[in-house]
């Protein structure tokens, strides 16, 4: 949701741009995440980190189960509530506050500072025995955790290099005849590159989605078929 920047003073407590972004668990079933180990190094390549504006809260819930169907439901059951989404596996709440400076100059105004620091929470999932797990399950497990890790980590890298690019633009506004002006300036520059950034979030999502199902695809057709012979 984008918050109405204040028309008087910019006020972080108040003015600011937030969403949550989730891993639908439908859409990454325990089960599969045994194939996909793969996903978490090729999106670390992908992944750049986050620099000082951006600040991180990580928050975990707790799994149990001795069998994949059971990690499920408990995920199901366990993971973090998203508006819209319902369970999700994991989650990244962002927030992405303003901090703008104006001064007046020869009759105008400019902006003399725009800081766009990011407030970030992320929900990971942690099983509470996974040392007792037998091999398969384990090594489903530390993928899938991993993966969750790193997949939330390049939502955050998206958000850090967004804010730089609004900060960049916002700095490099025009003056404007009077301080009004400059505020509704900042605000649609602010507002046309969160959408932008809202839509490349959503399209990261909507690729991991789909490269994941060619990846199970793919490691599908690879595992031979079982025949049966009848006799006579």
């Amino acid at each position: 949701m984008f918050g109405v920047l204040n028309r008087q003073r910019l006020d972080n407590s108040a003015n600011y741009a937030e969403y949550n972004l989730a891993m639908r668990n439908k859409s990454l079933p325990v089960e599969i995440l045994k194939y996909v180990a793969i996903g978490s190094a090729m999106l670390l390549a992908a992944c750049t980190s986050v620099g000082e504006r951006t600040v991180v809260s990580v928050a975990y819930y707790t799994v149990k189960g001795e069998t994949f169907s059971e990690v499920d439901k408990q995920i199901k059951i366990h993971g973090p509530e998203v508006t819209g989404v319902g369970k999700a596996l994991a989650s990244t709440d962002l927030r992405m506050l303003p901090s703008i400076k104006y001064e007046l100059a020869n009759g105008s105004c400019k902006v003399s500072n725009a800081r766009i620091n990011v407030k970030a929470r992320v929900t990971l999932p942690r099983h509470a025995n996974v040392n007792t797990l037998k091999a398969e399950l384990a090594q489903a497990w530390n993928s899938l955790e991993e993966y969750a890790r790193v997949h939330e980590a390049v939502h955050l890298a998206i958000a850090d290099r967004y804010a730089i690019a609004m900060e960049k633009a916002i700095n490099a506004l025009p003056p404007a005849q009077d301080c009004v002006s400059m505020r509704e300036d900042v605000q649609v520059v602010f507002s046309d590159l969160f959408e932008k950034h809202h839509a490349d979030q959503l399209q990261f999502d909507a690729d991991e989605k789909e490269r994941i199902r060619g990846l199970v695809k793919k490691r599908s057709a690879s595992i031979p078929r079982e025949t049966v012979t009848e006799t006579q």
